[in-house]
């Protein structure tokens, strides 16, 4: 039984901080996302050595899925923003 809410906790993990830089409609926004992401990654490996922190309670597994989710979102929606094609006064119309 522990192993499979392991298992769903690994899951969570990897597709909730995947989904997060997703939500991006602009650059901008996915700038912020950026930004946020790489102070809350910065701190979860800082504080990950000291006993009965938060992050040594998500562990170096799962803040690396987590690491991992995030950078493949950002990915995904970097390569989406950079396809899109500009809009123009006539489509917004």
């Amino acid at each position: 039984m522990e192993g499979f809410f392991a298992l769903i906790a690994a899951t969570l993990s990897f597709l909730i901080a995947m989904a997060v830089p997703l939500f991006a409609q602009r650059w901008r926004t996915l700038g912020i996302i950026v930004a946020v992401g790489a102070v809350f990654f910065g701190w979860l490996t800082v504080e990950m050595p000291v006993a009965g922190s938060i992050p040594s309670g998500i562990g170096a597994f799962l803040g690396g899925l987590m690491l991992f989710g995030f950078a493949g979102g950002v990915i995904a929606r970097f390569v989406t923003l950079l396809g899109r094609r500009p809009e123009t006064e006539q489509e917004t119309q």
